[in-house]
C-alpha cells in the first residue's frame, strides 16, 4: 500500500474529521511520517486546493486549532521534504497557481500558510517568485516569526532572479518588520553583488521620508515611552522593531549613495540607541561626511558597537583615527561578548561594565593551531542588585548563567571548551532515561562511592566520553553538599554554595570534559 501524500493520506481527511479526537489527531500525526518526493508535489498541491472548493471543507474543519493541526504538517512536509533543485523543477504553474489559492483561502488567521510562502520562495523560480512577492503584498503574514519564515530561503539561495521580487516586494512594506524584511533582502541581495543597482534607488525620497518618520517616533519613545507601552515588554518590542526599521533603511541608503539623505541621517544622529546612531554614522562617513566619521570614532569606545564601527572605518581608511585601545585584539574580544550578550538570548542588553579576568593562546578543540582566548567578567547593575559573571571570547563568545567567579581561570577555559565541543564520542543521557542494565551498574558503583565518603549519592546523568562512562550526581561530603562527577578512575568534587547562580552540575560535568579535551584537543 503506497504512504505517499496523494495516494494515502489526502483522500481520508474528511473520514478522520468525522470520527473521534484521538483518531483525528492520530491521522494528523501520521502526515508528518509520509512519504514525499518531488513528483508528488504537483498532484498534491491539486488535491489540497480541490478540498478547499468544497463547501462541506468549513463545517468539517471548522475549528482554527484542527485545520491548523491538518495544514501545517501537510505543507511543511511539502518544502522541507524536498531540496531546493526538486522544489525548482516540480512547481509548474499550475502547481503555483494551487499554492496561492490554498494560502488565500487559509486566510490571515493561519499559522500554517506562511509554510506555503516558504514553498514559493524556496523553489527559486520566476513564476512562483512572482506570486511570493504579489502574496506578500497583498496578503502578508501577520506574525514576525511567520515573516521571516517565509523569507528564509532567499537568504540561503544564491542564484534565483532578483528581478522577479523587486521592485514589487517594495510595495510590501506595511509595518515595521515587514518593511525591514524586504529591506534587509535588498541590502542583502546589493551587498552580494546579485544586483547591480539598489533594488531601491528609484525610491530614496519614500525612504528617507520613512527613515525621518521612524527616527521622530524613536525620539518620542526615548522622551515620553509611557504613552507608547504599557509594560516593558511591549515597549522593547516597539523599540525592537523601530530600531530594526532604521538600521535596514540607514543601510539602503548608505549602499544607494544619495547625498539628498544627509539632513535625515544626521537628525538619527540625535538619538541615544547605540546601534542606530552607529549605522547612522556610517552611512554618514560612506557618503564622505566627515561627521559620521567622528561619530563612529567615538563609537569605538562603545564594545557592543565597536565591531561594526571598527568595520566601516576599516572600509573607508580611517580606523587609525581610533586609539589602539579600541581596536586591539582583546578589544575586538570584548566586542564580541558584549554583542553575544545583548542578544534577546542572553541578557537582550550589553553589560555596564565588562573587565579582561585572564587572556592566553592555547590549542582549542575543532582548531588546527593555538587561538587567543579571553576571559571577560561583565557586570549588570540592575534596580534591586547587581549580577556578575564570566564570559568568553575568541574561539566562541558565550556566558553560563552560572556565576564561574570563584573558579581558575584554566576551569572556567575548560567549562567553555566543554560546552563549545561536539562529537559523535561525546553523549550523555539523563539519569530517567538510562536503561535497566546502566541503572544496575550505576548502583554498584554508587554503592563504591559511599564507601568513599561521599554520602547520599543521586544521579543527575550519564555521560560516554570516547568509551568511558562518566556519572554526575549530587552528594554530600564531610556534612557539605556538592556535585561529583565520577569516570571510574577519579572522582572530581565540586562543593555547592548554594548561591542563585551557583554552579551546578551541567556545569561541573562541562568542566571535567573540558579539562580532557583541552589537553587532548581534538
Amino acid at each position: 500500500m503506497s504512504d505517499s501524500l496523494p495516494d494515502l493520506l489526502l483522500p481520508d481527511v474528511f473520514a478522520a474529521a468525522n470520527q473521534s479526537d484521538a483518531r483525528w489527531l492520530a491521522y494528523c500525526d501520521s502526515l508528518a511520517a509520509a512519504r514525499v518526493s518531488a513528483a508528488d508535489l504537483p498532484a498534491t498541491l491539486g488535491l489540497l486546493a480541490d478540498l478547499t472548493r468544497r463547501d462541506d471543507l468549513a463545517t468539517t474543519l471548522s475549528e482554527p486549532l484542527a485545520a491548523d493541526r491538518f495544514w501545517s504538517p501537510v505543507l511543511e512536509k511539502l518544502w522541507c521534504g524536498l531540496p531546493a533543485k526538486a522544489l525548482s523543477e516540480s512547481l509548474d504553474a499550475v502547481a503555483v497557481e494551487c499554492a496561492a489559492e490554498i494560502y488565500r483561502y487559509l486566510g490571515a488567521d493561519s499559522r500554517a500558510r506562511p509554510q506555503l510562502l516558504r514553498l514559493l520562495a524556496g523553489s527559486g523560480q520566476r513564476p512562483a517568485l512572482a506570486t511570493f512577492a504579489g502574496l506578500v503584498v497583498s496578503d502578508p503574514p501577520s506574525e514576525t516569526n511567520d515573516v521571516l519564515l517565509a523569507f528564509v530561503p532567499l537568504f540561503q539561495h544564491k542564484t534565483y532572479p532578483a528581478d522577479a521580487l523587486f521592485p514589487r516586494l517594495l510595495d510590501a512594506m506595511h509595518g515595521p518588520m515587514l518593511a525591514t524584511v524586504v529591506l534587509d533582502l535588498a541590502n542583502y541581495l546589493t551587498r552580494c553583488g546579485r544586483v547591480s543597482r539598489h533594488p531601491a534607488a528609484g525610491r530614496v525620497e519614500r525612504l528617507s521620508g520613512l527613515l525621518g518618520g521612524m527616527v521622530n517616533r524613536l525620539a518620542r519613545l526615548e522622551e515620553r515611552p509611557d504613552e507608547f507601552a504599557r509594560s516593558p515588554a511591549e515597549l522593547n518590542q516597539i523599540v525592537s522593531d523601530s530600531t530594526g526599521l532604521v538600521v535596514a533603511l540607514t543601510n539602503a541608503l548608505a549602499m544607494i549613495g544619495d547625498p539628498r539623505v544627509a539632513g535625515k541621517l544626521h537628525q538619527t544622529l540625535e538619538l541615544s540607541h547605540r546601534r542606530v546612531r552607529t549605522e547612522a554614522a556610517s552611512a554618514l562617513a560612506r557618503l564622505g561626511d566627515e561627521r559620521g566619521t567622528e561619530v563612529l570614532v567615538d563609537m569605538a569606545a562603545e564594545p557592543v558597537v565597536r565591531l561594526r564601527a571598527l568595520a566601516t572605518l576599516e572600509e573607508i581608511e580611517q580606523l587609525e583615527q581610533v586609539p589602539e585601545q579600541y581596536r586591539s585584539p582583546e578589544a575586538r574580544a570584548e566586542a564580541e561578548l558584549a554583542v553575544r550578550l545583548a542578544l534577546p538570548t542572553y541578557f537582550g542588553a550589553p553589560p555596564q561594565r565588562m573587565e579582561l579576568v585572564d587572556a592566553c593562546r592555547q590549542h582549542w578543540p575543532g582548531y588546527e593551531h593555538e587561538v587567543d582566548c579571553y576571559l571577560f567578567r561583565y557586570e549588570y547593575r540592575l534596580a534591586d542588585r547587581t549580577l556578575q559573571g564570566i564570559g568568553i571570547a575568541g574561539p566562541v563568545a558565550h556566558a553560563f548563567r552560572s556565576d564561574l567567579g570563584d573558579l581558575p581561570p584554566q576551569d572556567i577555559y575548560a567549562a567553555y571548551a566543554g560546552w563549545s565541543t561536539e562529537h559523535d564520542e561525546i553523549r550523555e543521557q539523563a539519569a530517567d532515561a538510562l536503561t535497566a542494565a546502566d541503572l544496575a551498574a550505576w548502583q554498584h558503583r554508587r554503592g563504591e562511592l559511599v564507601g568513599m565518603d561521599y554520602d547520599d549519592p543521586r544521579l543527575v546523568k550519564a555521560g560516554t566520553f570516547f568509551g568511558q562512562i562518566h556519572y554526575v550526581a549530587t552528594a554530600r561530603r564531610q556534612g557539605q553538599p556538592g556535585i561529583l562527577v565520577d569516570d571510574g578512575l577519579k572522582v572530581e568534587w565540586f562543593s555547592s554554595t548554594g548561591a542563585a547562580r551557583a554552579l551546578g552540575p551541567e556545569e561541573a560535568y562541562l568542566i571535567v570534559k573540558g579539562r580532557k579535551l583541552l589537553r587532548g584537543c581534538l
